[in-house]
């Protein structure tokens, strides 16, 4: 297996404590409902005002990195991320009153602190493991559902032993802080780009595979956010089963989530990204079915667990074939690769619930399998097209990209 460094260690970590933040606001939201006096339904714009933050300064920062160096902006996403993570929870308790409308703008400036993490902290990771990322990107990613998993935990916790739920975002906020001494210690490695001219910087954006890739990870993630959003209810108003036992499914998704990549880490040593991806996410369509048919709230949660399983390694292999396609640009590109992160939550889980106002919840259920099929087929084409065969040594420049000038 490949030598992991102290810095993906250290990465790894950061995202851990991301994803336990990030986890934080579903199991807390009854409560929030209770403390802005609002109601429930409200609470689901939480996740869209994340949007908001997340998807421009994705972009932004992509572009931005590659001046001032992706180390420093890790380092000024933790701390907004911090900061607005120990804001939220105080907005609750200001003299005025909890003001909902404030708390949201907070969440906003969460989210473009989310957004500059989720972009280069991945290009950090594939700079350091030049020219085959795979390994290290997926370990890194594990770290990410490790916190995915911990952070619902926690907050169960807390909420059982019936502490106030600000707790657990002052707790995120220490995370987030003891993490960014760590990173701000450490060496990076040196940039191979440079800062993008504007004829590079189109050639990047009007880059068919660079929007294929886009397309392919906001499919999957719209996929996983609202698979995770909606198999509660269906397990519960659906199948009967009781709320507790129904919020089982998320923690099982991510679970197995954790445990799949690690062991697509193992694979991506191996094999090219690319029929990884395929095979992923041709399985994962399948798990997602399991899951809109199931019969019982038992076989709901097999599924889920199957989903995350098969939909662990999809985000990190195509990390890494957009790193080994653009890989002068990594700052820009995985700027621009990880807006599908922000587009696809924004729009899918919304769309499912309108589905299941339309249709039905089992109906709603089998659009993740439609886009996970989508994405199987989408791969398998830029497979066969040669856009994307994993660590071939080719550049998006000669594999249709069209990135390959600097400034």
């Amino acid at each position: 297996m490949p030598r992991l460094s102290p810095l993906t260690y250290t990465l790894g970590a950061v995202l851990l404590c991301y994803g336990a933040v990030m986890f934080l606001f579903g199991p807390c939201l009854t409560a929030m409902a209770e403390t802005f006096d609002v109601p429930l339904e409200r609470l689901g714009l939480i996740f869209t005002a994340f949007s908001v933050g997340l998807i421009p300064s994705v972009l932004c920062v992509g572009w931005i990195s590659e001046l001032v160096g992706k180390k420093a902006i890790v380092l000024g996403s933790l701390l907004i991320m911090g900061v607005g993570s120990a804001v939220f929870a105080a907005v609750s308790s200001i003299p005025a009153g909890p003001s909902f409308s404030v708390a949201l703008g907070v969440v906003v400036f969460m989210g473009i602190g989310a957004g500059g993490i989720e972009a280069a902290a991945n290009a950090l990771v594939a700079d350091e493991h030049r020219p085959a990322p795979g390994f290290a990107l997926n370990v890194t990613h594990a770290g990410f559902a490790a916190g995915a998993v911990l952070g619902p935990v926690a907050a169960g916790a807390v909420l059982a032993a019936r502490l106030p739920w600000q707790a657990l975002f002052y707790g995120g906020a220490g995370g987030l802080g003891v993490v960014f001494l760590v990173l701000l210690g450490q060496r990076t490695p040196t940039p191979q780009g440079s800062a993008l001219s504007f004829r590079a910087a189109r050639k990047l954006v009007g880059s068919p595979l660079m929007l294929a890739l886009l397309a392919v990870l906001a499919m999957y993630v719209g996929a996983e956010v609202g698979l995770t959003a909606w198999v509660s209810p269906l397990a519960e108003k659906v199948l009967g089963s009781a709320r507790a036992t129904a919020g089982t499914a998320v923690s099982v998704f991510w679970v197995f989530m954790l445990v799949g990549r690690l062991g697509v880490s193992a694979l991506a040593v191996r094999f090219r990204p690319a029929p990884i991806v395929v095979a992923l996410a041709a399985a994962s369509a399948m798990a997602g079915v399991a899951v809109a048919l199931a019969p019982t709230a038992l076989w709901c949660v097999v599924g889920a667990g199957a989903s995350g399983l098969f939909m662990s390694g999809i985000f990190a292999l195509v990390a890494t074939d957009t790193a080994e396609r653009f890989p002068d640009q990594t700052g820009a590109a995985f700027g621009l690769l990880v807006a599908g992160v922000g587009i696809g939550a924004l729009v899918i889980p919304a769309s499912m619930g309108l589905a299941a106002d339309l249709w039905d919840l089992r109906a709603a259920m089998l659009i993740p399998s439609g886009l996970m099929i989508t994405v199987a087929v989408a791969y398998l084409c830029l497979w066969l097209a040669g856009w994307v065969q994993g660590r071939s040594g080719r550049t998006g420049a000669e594999e249709g990209g069209e990135c390959g000038e600097g400034a």
